[in-house]
């Protein structure tokens, strides 16, 4: 059961204007507050202005047409805020409030009260919290000259207690998602709660502020502990950076896997660090740069020396970190060691590439025994006396033939190594169906080709490439038991090769086909279309049944 909505209006009865700062955290609710602010104002005949973004504005409209007659909305106006506040580019506040008293102008000499509902918002820039503060100063004084009753909302997730405690000065009340409370730290005037008494001794109201800087004074202390506990106890690798990439903490865990201790790498600069290869230092130097920029970079893999010389494979994230006037202060890089994950990677991979080529063994076999047959007999007639030079280009071509298989075999044997490259497409496809033709004619299928164009090439490692176009092949035979005719088929357009198989099996089984999204009729076949970009490395796969 959701909780109640706060009545702002029935909350508070103010007959000089009031402004209220709303820190929000859940967006539904601040999406129902918005809604009971809206009505309970038209209720008392005042005129609304909503300044929000889009996604929220969209929201409140939605909401508001269940329950309010079409004409009605006619006192209502809505603003984007990105457009309201930034339509300078910069955060411009005396522009800013300019800009709201021409909003304002028609209604001042008109006895109608009006009340604003206005989300802060604001691009990244300099000085930010300076101008905020004084928007909100003047904002007040204009709050209570015009006698609005205004409610300034922000993101709880995204403001610091520094940033809370200087906006309090500003606003007479403090509204969250469940509550609304008058602001110890306003001191301007005399705030009028309804529902507490006035406390106008000033001993009384300087005590409070004590209290409320006393309770933030804790919750951040608080907060240092646990983000000393996180980082010390954490078990994956974390450096510490202040804003000149210079190391100053490394928790126990880095210690422990790499080997160097804190007081060796203090002082340190993010490139100088003995962790980092010579030639991943520009890597290095890209992140820290999009990291200063308030980017986050997740989940980079690289390589990592330890202090014994042993290279590890690491997913490195890096974080910005902030200040209590929400100013960068530093990084913050987390190292999580993946070596032995890769490990069990390659190992995988190697024992389908060995599984695939044990399958292939007996069509090999065959398909060797028949060119080294030729070849024995072209040997036993030499022996006899022939001397005929066709007898040699004959058994040259055998034997070539005999090497292009063990070659392909060979290569699925091979670890993979990163070398993109331009490939012909044709060459490729060609030599997998070398390599699978002998199993290919034992389960009585003929393999077609047809290329539109056999030189178009694409950037990428060959020996993956051709793994995948083995995968395929060896489907589609898998797929035509009683047999029949595999087609491949290459095209391609000014920015795209396009190689499609097509078999003529039963089609692929429903339980496959749930889960792939794509239809195939029974003994109709199915076709995979791979789409290559010619200029990049890469595919995109598309599955037709």
């Amino acid at each position: 059961m959701s909780k109640p909505t706060i009545q702002l209006n029935e909350l508070m009865q103010l007959s000089d204007g009031g402004h209220i700062l709303y820190i929000y955290e859940d967006p539904q609710r601040y999406v129902e507050n918005a809604v009971s602010f809206i009505l309970t104002g038209l209720e008392q005949g005042h005129h609304l202005f909503v300044i929000d973004n889009q996604s929220m504005i969209d929201q409140i409209r939605s909401n508001l047409m269940r329950s309010l007659p079409l004409e009605q909305f006619g006192d209502i106006h809505f603003f984007d805020n990105h457009v309201f506040y930034g339509a300078y580019g910069d955060f411009h506040y005396d522009t800013i409030l300019n800009h709201s008293d021409e909003i304002f102008a028609p209604f001042k000499d008109q006895p109608i009260s009006i009340r604003t509902w206005a989300h802060v918002a604001w691009k990244d820039q300099a000085e930010i919290l300076g101008k905020l503060k004084h928007f909100e100063n003047q904002s007040d004084h204009k709050v209570h000259a015009m006698k609005l009753v205004s409610v300034c909302a922000y993101n709880g997730n995204e403001v610091s207690a520094s940033f809370l405690n200087m906006m309090l000065r500003n606003h007479e009340y403090l509204m969250t998602d469940q509550e609304l409370v008058s602001s110890s730290l306003y001191a301007k005037s005399d705030a009028v709660f309804p529902s507490m008494s006035v406390l106008s001794d000033h001993k009384m109201s300087m005590e409070r502020e004590r209290t409320a800087s006393t309770k933030l004074k804790g919750e951040l202390h608080a907060t240092r502990q646990q983000l000393e506990s996180f980082i010390t106890n954490h078990t994956d690798s974390i450096m510490i950076l202040n804003l000149h990439h210079e190391i100053i903490r490394v928790n126990d865990a880095f210690e422990k896997v790499f080997g160097w201790s804190c007081d060796e790498l203090l002082g340190l600069k993010a490139l100088e660090l003995p962790i980092i290869p010579a030639d991943n230092r520009s890597e290095v130097t890209r992140n820290l740069k999009e990291a200063a920029l308030g980017q986050s970079v997740v989940g980079y893999e690289a390589i990592r020396k330890t202090k014994n010389g042993s290279e590890l494979h690491v997913a490195i994230s890096y974080f910005a970190l902030r200040n209590e006037e929400d100013h960068l202060s530093g990084l913050a890089v987390i190292l999580r060691d993946v070596t032995e994950q890769k490990r069990s990677q390659e190992l995988l991979i190697r024992a389908e590439k060995l599984s695939i080529a044990g399958e292939l063994a007996a069509g090999i076999a065959h398909e060797i025994r028949n060119p080294l047959t030729a070849v024995k007999g072209f040997l036993q007639m030499l022996q006899s006396g022939a001397n005929k030079s066709t007898y040699y280009e004959i058994m040259s071509s055998e034997i070539m033939r005999i090497d292009t298989i063990l070659g392909e075999l060979l290569m699925l044997a091979k670890p993979i190594v990163a070398n993109f490259q331009p490939e012909t497409i044709a060459s490729l496809i060609q030599e997998v169906v070398a390599l699978l033709e002998a199993q290919a004619n034992m389960c009585n299928v003929q393999i077609l080709t047809h290329f539109d164009n056999d030189q178009v090439q694409i950037t990428c490692e060959a020996n993956p490439m051709k793994q995948v176009f083995i995968n395929f092949v060896k489907n589609a035979i898998e797929a035509m038991p009683s047999g029949g005719e595999l087609a491949i088929h290459l095209t391609c357009d000014e920015s795209m090769a396009y190689i499609r198989f097509h078999d003529q099996g039963v089609g692929m089984p429903e339980h496959v086909l749930s889960k792939m999204r794509v239809t195939s009729e029974e003994n109709k076949g199915t076709t995979v279309e791979i789409m290559m970009p010619l200029y990049n490395h890469g595919a995109i796969l598309a599955k037709r049944g």
